[in-house]
């Protein structure tokens, strides 16, 4: 469903800019870029989130929380993928 969300709005937005380029509407260009500059910003803050689910972290919860409050600073956002990666069974 996700998928299906994410797949809509990067079509609404190459949409919105090829028709304000063909139409000469500099608003819907501005605003296509906006949406796929969102896009591209949303998928980096949430790559620990996303790679706490691909590893199957146990600490996903941590992870998730740490990321959503706190993944726009640059420290909060390191302590998430750091505790995404940890490995428990090196110890």
């Amino acid at each position: 469903m996700l998928r299906n969300l994410l797949f809509t709005l990067l079509a609404l937005a190459i949409l919105l800019w090829c028709y304000g380029s063909w139409r000469n509407l500099p608003p819907l260009v501005e605003a296509a870029i906006w949406l796929g500059d969102a896009l591209a910003m949303a998928g980096a803050y949430l790559v620990p989130t996303v790679t706490a689910v691909l590893v199957k972290s146990r600490r996903l919860k941590q992870v998730a929380l740490l990321n959503v409050l706190g993944g726009w600073l640059i420290v909060p956002w390191l302590l998430a993928m750091g505790l995404a990666l940890k490995r428990d069974d090196l110890a």
